[in-house]
């Protein structure tokens, strides 16, 4: 029994150990903390010895996701939010459009047998940026503050559009046959119904940290603000995501206002640490599976899945250089 328990705790400490060194790797080359988790999992998963680790896919949505993307969201300035507004929802509506089909076409044809409704489901899944891995790669970059507010705000509201875009590809694949009316209508539920929930609880919150000045209640009550917006979201059926990226924004912007100065010190400190853990985790785990999926799998499919995953990848980022560059280049053309 004390050997069951022990390998376990023990691979949990060299999990968290590795996710430190690779810290201090990523600010030695500059090279992204998690491009180094990612790899410190395939590294762990083919350690002799190691039990598979397997994180059930629930447990990363409703409990990583909904603290991961309210700290994201607390943290964008307001103002260069509206300042840099246009080029936000050129890249949140339009490119993730354009990445949407490019990769539907692409995965139609490698891959016949997927259909128009299923090529078209891959790509609503891979259009938009994930916000999380966004703000993390972008976190440890010295890209430039306006850049960094484009990228960020875009990974954050293009879930939108990634939302209506499955609604429709996934009701084709269900019923044969799609309605781009009832997509739109259920991209406007889940939208605004996720940004009405969210701010409603923030708004909540708000009053009461206002009158609460206490950091053993404000700080564990911030802790909870994320789950409070983003879990009863998802159960009445809006986006959760946006609900918990909406509280973010809310209370980001009035966080001057509703915390003392050691409030803030102190919740800055405790969201900064739990914000890496889970990053860490997030991103280790996805390197573990690799080698899972790819043992599960005979080595001529496998071959053939990471030719095709290779394609796909290639795909998006050309989509998204060409996209940029030709929104750079436009206006100076006098096209724009």
């Amino acid at each position: 029994m004390i050997a069951a328990v022990q390998q376990p705790l023990l691979v949990a400490v060299g999990l968290a150990g590795a996710a430190v060194c690779s810290v201090w790797a990523a600010r030695r080359t500059r090279v992204p903390t998690p491009v180094y988790l990612v790899l410190v999992g395939l590294v762990v998963s083919v350690v002799p010895g190691v039990q598979e680790i397997r994180l059930p896919p629930d447990v990363v949505f409703y409990g990583f996701l909904p603290p991961l993307l309210y700290a994201a969201a607390f943290v964008v300035s307001p103002r260069e939010a509206r300042q840099n507004w246009r080029s936000i929802l050129v890249l949140a509506l339009g490119l993730t459009a354009a990445t949407l089909f490019a990769v539907g076409f692409v995965g139609w044809a490698l891959v016949p047998g997927l259909g128009a409704a299923g090529a078209f489901l891959l790509g609503a899944v891979l259009g938009p940026t994930d916000p999380v891995s966004a703000t993390s790669v972008i976190g440890e970059t010295s890209a430039p503050e306006r850049l960094r507010t484009i990228l960020e705000g875009e990974s954050l509201v293009n879930d939108g559009v990634g939302l209506v875009a499955f609604s429709i590809a996934l009701t084709a694949v269900e019923r044969g046959s799609y309605s781009v009316g009832d997509g739109l209508l259920k991209f406007l539920e889940v939208s605004v119904g996720g940004i009405a929930f969210g701010i409603a609880v923030a708004w909540i919150v708000e009053r009461i940290r206002t009158r609460v000045h206490d950091g053993e209640i404000e700080i564990p009550l911030s802790l909870l603000t994320p789950y409070a917006a983003f879990l009863p979201a998802q159960w009445l059926d809006a986006s959760g995501v946006i609900a918990a990226v909406a509280a973010g924004l809310f209370l980001g912007h009035r966080g001057s206002r509703i915390m003392g100065a050691d409030a803030r010190l102190t919740g800055r400190a405790v969201w900064e640490t739990i914000s890496f853990l889970l990053n860490g985790l997030v991103f280790i785990v996805m390197g573990l599976q690799v080698p899972l999926l790819l043992r599960a799998l005979t080595p001529s499919l496998a071959l053939h899945m990471v030719g095709i995953g290779v394609a796909v990848t290639m795909v998006l980022v050309l989509v998204r250089a060409v996209w940029i560059l030709g929104t750079v280049a436009l206006p100076h053309l006098g096209c724009g």
